[in-house]
């Protein structure tokens, strides 16, 4: 009987769980690969706004509010785009020494932001990262101007006018995490937005610049359209 040598049995043995095991590893490779996704959802978030004013002016923060609509595209792992179409309300609010209550102007902006979307590790709940800019246009503002002499006897130029429609646009950047389910995730982030442009023009008013910015806290409930890891 012809013996085969040890080494060509352990040759064999290899070439054939090689054979029988290669699509199983295929598989586990195809399974655990990461899928393009795309998601699309609904966003509110409460700022406080201020506007760096040149001359400067005593203030302290406006709080308003921001709604909108976002989409998401992640084309890796850990970085996609995420643009996003927002009501968002900004403005300043003005203090004097002894007055009972703040002078406030209050502008609504349609908003277009686009960020890019860097999130950080693999679990059901991961850190981000926002880096983008913005445009924005008013499309209305109210005005308060308290009865109070404090503010009656000394108005500032600009008070019963309203401010000028001017595009604005900026450079904005949050931190936050996110919390992803079946179908859909849930992401909460923290960003601050300042103006490249002013309120006013330079030299109106007086003013040298008068750039806004403001931090806003975020939640955003996204739905998954396409895609997945």
């Amino acid at each position: 009987m012809q013996h085969f040598p040890m080494n060509r049995v352990s040759f064999f043995v290899f070439i054939a769980l090689l054979t029988f095991t290669q699509p199983t590893l295929f598989a586990q490779t195809d399974s655990t690969a990461f899928r393009p996704q795309t998601l699309i959802g609904v966003q509110y978030g409460l700022s406080w706004n201020e506007v760096n004013f040149s001359p400067r002016l005593p203030q302290t923060n406006l709080q308003a509010n921001r709604i909108g609509l976002l989409f998401r595209y992640t084309a890796e792992r850990h970085l996609g785009i995420q643009l996003e179409l927002a009501y968002d309300q900004r403005g300043w609010a003005e203090t004097r020494d002894g007055a009972s209550s703040n002078y406030t102007r209050t502008i609504d902006y349609i908003d277009f932001a686009a960020f890019t979307h860097i999130s950080i590790g693999k679990g059901a709940v991961r850190p981000l990262i926002l880096l983008g800019s913005y445009l924005s246009y008013p499309i209305a503002q109210e005005e308060f101007i308290p009865n109070d002499p404090i503010w009656q006897d000394f108005p500032l130029g600009y008070y019963n006018n309203p401010v000028p429609d001017r595009l604005q646009y900026g450079l904005a950047g949050g931190l936050g995490i996110e919390l992803y389910f079946e179908s859909f995730s849930f992401q909460l982030d923290g960003r601050y937005r300042s103006a490249l442009g002013g309120v006013f023009a330079t030299g109106e008013y007086d003013f040298t610049f008068s750039n806004s910015r403001g931090i806003t806290a975020q939640a955003s409930l996204l739905f998954r359209l396409f895609g997945g890891s």
